[in-house]
Order: structure tokens, then C-alpha cells, then sequence
């Protein structure tokens, strides 16, 4: 890993889930961190930029398909990978994940070894895809914004706030 940990933000509403995540994510070398909800990890991204998320998709308040939204809308995130690790899984679902630019989606309980694979290698593609054409990183930070537009217009039905991100209802 260079020298340098990677850091891995883990969003997950299930406290006891998203802090066995970091734990296994430390023991294998990243620089991991928890937060519970999804406001809270938008903040975080703002303190500390990850090099990758592993999210719950279906959390109170703010899910995973609408944190997705909000954090490719934030300057440098365009392009990290997300990795959806949820308890439900439909085809629909594996869709819209897709859509909003969430690389690869998992069923809990994930086999920890199949999460370290995948972790490894969506980060690595990541890196690869998009350190050789910054167009291809515009496009697609471009291509996420109006995705968002349509998206969170859809699902969000009363204003929200912290104190980095506000959301109304469209």
C-alpha cells in the first residue's frame, strides 16, 4: 500500500456491523472509520477524504442510494469506490446501485476474505481507470451530478440539514 494506509469509511446504521468492519478492515492494513448514518459520514468525507466507502444501503433517514448522491457531488469524490454490503438484495436493487455509481453489491454477512478481494480489487481498478484519463473522471463526476439530480428529488420528502449538507425536497 505504499507506505501510506488506505483509508476505508465505513456507513452502516447497525453499530455493532459497521465497528467489525473497521476492526477487520484495521487488522488488514487500512486506516478505517465508522460513522452511523449517513450525515454523519458526509461530514466526515469533508474532514478526511476516504480512498473508499463500504455502505449500508438501507438506513434511516438518509440510505445509502441518497448518501451515494450527495457524496459523489463533493469535490475529489467522483471517482471512489463504493462497496454496498446490505442485509437485502434484489436485482432492482444491484440496478440502482449501478446507477448511482456504487461499483459492487454484497450481501450480508459477506465472507470477510470475499470483501478483502473485492475491496482490493475495486480499488485498484478504480485507480488504474481513472489515473489514465482525468476526462473520463470529469465525465463521470459530471454524469454523477445529474444522476443525483434525478434521484434525490425523488426521495427526499422534507428538508435536511447538518451543518455541512442540506438537502430539500424538489
Amino acid at each position: 500500500m505504499d507506505g501510506a494506509r488506505l483509508r476505508i469509511l465505513v456507513v452502516d446504521d447497525y453499530v455493532d456491523a459497521a465497528d467489525s468492519t473497521v476492526e477487520l478492515l484495521s487488522m488488514w492494513g487500512y486506516d478505517a472509520v465508522a460513522c452511523y448514518n449517513g450525515a454523519t459520514a458526509l461530514e466526515s468525507v469533508c474532514l478526511h477524504r476516504p480512498d473508499a466507502v463500504v455502505l449500508e444501503l438501507f438506513m434511516p433517514r438518509m440510505n445509502g442510494f441518497q448518501f451515494t448522491g450527495l457524496f459523489r457531488e463533493l469535490p475529489g469524490c467522483g471517482t471512489i469506490p463504493i462497496i454496498a454490503v446490505s442485509g437485502y438484495f434484489s436485482q432492482a436493487y444491484r440496478s440502482k446501485c449501478s446507477e448511482v455509481g456504487i461499483q459492487r453489491y454484497l450481501l450480508k454477512p459477506a465472507d470477510p476474505e470475499y470483501l478483502k478481494d473485492v475491496l482490493i480489487r475495486t480499488i485498484a481498478t478504480t485507480a488504474v481507470q481513472y489515473s489514465r484519463n482525468s476526462d473520463t473522471a470529469n465525465g463521470f463526476a459530471l454524469k454523477m451530478r445529474r444522476r443525483k439530480k434525478r434521484i434525490l428529488h425523488g426521495m427526499v420528502s422534507q428538508p435536511f440539514s447538518t451543518p455541512m449538507v442540506r438537502i430539500w425536497p424538489g
